[in-house]
Order: structure tokens, then C-alpha cells, then sequence
């Protein structure tokens, strides 16, 4: 494994460890640790921060360690950007977890393998481990798809897209958590397949709401804007621990992420750079169901968690017989050209 890793994290030590142990296992050679500090409002901050650097401490396998430790709470946002921004003035690429993003051991070959392989395609951006639930049958054989957004449950990149997207969104942090951009966010036609992820990203791309949409949605909307694309795996990768009260952004007791499953090799990669239709509808469904307005609506309306997954079922059967359809006809159409 040639790719440094990025561990972003907080105050939640039990995590941490968890999300640590994989990396020991992956043993990269470069690690860079980028953790917030406690909140002022918050006395047992200053505890749980403590502990979480102590178990980032803990790096027993030869390994050179950079660290970028916040005296103060940047908050999550800043200490993503800025911190991404620290990584990668020092390195050309990374593979970057949060401290609750627990990945299996072919999340950093797969990562690895990717970032050489992409290295100097153009169109590119992200590499994604995390499946979030994608059938594997709309892969086609392959081990992993071009989208127009991918998941940030661990994740990889190069610093020159990063620096790029920082020029287009150069949200510095000093007057809040503001959108700021230098180019208008459009993303190009034909990336989004379904109205409402083009509403999604209409919406957060004005929202001040940076826990519907924070800067994981600014990333991919600059992608979008540029006409670039990420890289969806056929396996779940990473599974994401930190459903909970101590979450930021994921506070539901009782959940969990899709089981994580390890990927074979050599990887089966796709014949060419280009917009997988049925993984992306599949994609922009999701987003639908935890982000969108009518899952918020539901939500509301309906209290009942089983009346809502079957609702779910319902609507996810007839949108899966959709994108089948669809990307038999654009398949179909590629043929006769």
C-alpha cells in the first residue's frame, strides 16, 4: 500500500479505535491526523478529546504520523476543509476516514489500486468505499461504477482535484459556514437522472442548513459543476459506526449501515470513463429517502417506521424496474451508434 491515510476525529475515542485497528491492519506507511478540539459549551469535551488522542497515539507499525491538533472546536465542517486542505499541501493523494468509518482490509487495496490507476484521468475526482446499498447486479460484472457523486464513508482523492475544488469553493471559515463559491453551481446535464436529485443538489447549493447539507455536497457539486465523476464500489467497503446520540449529523439509536463485504480480486473495472445510468438512479433514490423533501414529509406523517419501509419497498421496486429500463435503452442505443 503506497497511499497515505487521512483520519479525521473528535471526541469519540471508542470509535476511533475501532476505525484505528483498520488502518494498523492496512499499515500505510504515512498517516495524517486531523482532530477538532472540545467545545467551549461542552466540559466533557475536554475529557473525550483527550481520550481520542490517546488511542491516536497508539500507531505501533512503522509508520511516519502527521498531526494537526485543534486547541479549539473549528467545528465539523472547518476541520474537514481545513484539514483536507493541511493533507493535501503535503501529499499528492489519500485515502481519508472519519473516526466512525470502520473499513474492511479490501477497502485500502481497492483505494490504493484506484488513486494509481486514475491517477492521471482527468475526469476522475473520487474514489468511494462505501456501496451504500447499491445492487451489485447493476454493476454488470464490474467492480465498481462511474457516478456523478459518491459517498464520503470513506473515501479517496488526489490533491489536485481537492485544490481545484477549493478554488471553485473557497469557504474559508472566518464568517461562518456560508456557501462561497467563484463559479455558479450547474452541475453539467445528463449527471443527475432523476428530478428530485436535481432538486437535492439545487437546494444545497443556496442551503445554510450544513447538516442536510454540509461540505461532502459542495464537493460533489463542484464534481457536477466540472462535468467530473467518482467511483461507486459493487461492495459495501466501509460500514459507518457511529449512529448515535455522540453523531453530528447521523443521530438515529438503533441504526446501522449496510453490512460491509469484502471485494475480490483483480479488480473488474468498467470499459470506459463514463456515467453508469442505473447505479447513479439508484444513488439519487437514496438521497431521496434520508435527505429529500418527501422523506421529510413522510417522516412526519408517518410515525411508524414499518409503515415507512414499506412504503419505501414500494416505491424503490417500481424505480429499480425504472433504471433497468432505462439503462437497457441507453445500452441499446450505444449498440446501434
Amino acid at each position: 500500500m503506497t497511499a497515505p491515510v487521512a483520519l479525521i476525529a473528535f471526541n469519540r475515542p471508542h470509535l476511533t479505535e475501532r476505525t484505528l485497528a483498520a488502518v494498523r491492519a492496512a499499515r500505510p506507511t504515512e498517516l495524517y491526523l486531523v482532530v477538532d478540539g472540545p467545545r467551549d459549551a461542552r466540559p466533557d469535551d475536554v475529557e473525550k478529546c483527550a481520550a481520542t488522542r490517546a488511542v491516536l497515539e497508539q500507531v505501533d507499525w512503522p509508520c511516519e504520523v502527521h498531526r494537526r491538533y485543534a486547541d479549539r472546536n473549528l467545528g465539523l465542517e472547518a476541520n474537514v476543509e481545513l484539514g483536507l486542505d493541511w493533507v493535501f499541501s503535503r501529499t499528492d493523494r489519500a485515502i481519508v476516514l472519519e473516526d466512525d468509518c470502520e473499513a474492511t482490509p479490501s477497502f485500502f487495496r481497492y483505494a490504493d489500486e484506484l488513486l494509481e490507476r486514475y491517477r492521471d484521468e482527468p475526469r476522475v475526482w473520487q474514489v468511494s468505499g462505501s456501496g451504500l446499498g447499491v445492487p451489485d447486479r447493476l454493476f454488470r460484472g464490474d467492480s465498481y461504477a462511474f457516478t456523478a457523486w459518491a459517498s464520503v464513508w470513506g473515501w479517496a482523492t488526489w490533491a489536485d482535484r481537492w485544490q481545484r475544488h477549493r478554488e471553485v469553493f473557497p469557504r474559508d471559515h472566518r464568517d461562518g459556514d456560508a456557501p462561497v463559491r467563484t463559479m455558479a453551481a450547474e452541475p453539467r446535464p445528463g449527471l443527475l437522472v432523476t428530478r428530485s436529485g436535481q432538486q437535492h443538489f439545487a437546494e444545497a447549493a443556496t442551503s445554510l442548513d450544513t447538516v442536510t447539507h454540509g461540505w461532502d455536497k459542495h464537493w460533489w457539486l463542484t464534481m457536477m459543476t466540472l462535468d467530473k465523476l467518482a467511483i461507486s464500489p459493487s461492495s459495501n467497503l466501509v460500514e459507518n459506526i457511529g449512529w448515535g446520540e455522540d453523531a453530528t449529523h447521523g443521530v438515529a439509536e438503533g441504526k446501522r449501515d449496510h453490512a460491509p463485504e469484502e471485494l475480490s480480486f483483480p479488480l473488474r473495472h468498467p470499459a470506459e470513463v463514463a456515467l453508469n445510468p442505473a447505479v447513479e438512479h439508484e444513488l439519487e433514490l437514496v438521497l431521496s429517502r434520508v435527505g429529500g423533501r418527501a422523506a421529510t414529509i413522510a417522516r412526519r406523517l408517518v410515525r411508524s417506521p414499518r409503515l415507512r419501509r414499506v412504503a419505501r419497498t414500494a416505491v424503490n421496486s417500481r424505480a429499480g424496474a425504472t433504471a433497468h429500463r432505462v439503462a437497457s435503452q441507453l445500452r441499446e442505443k450505444g449498440r446501434r451508434a
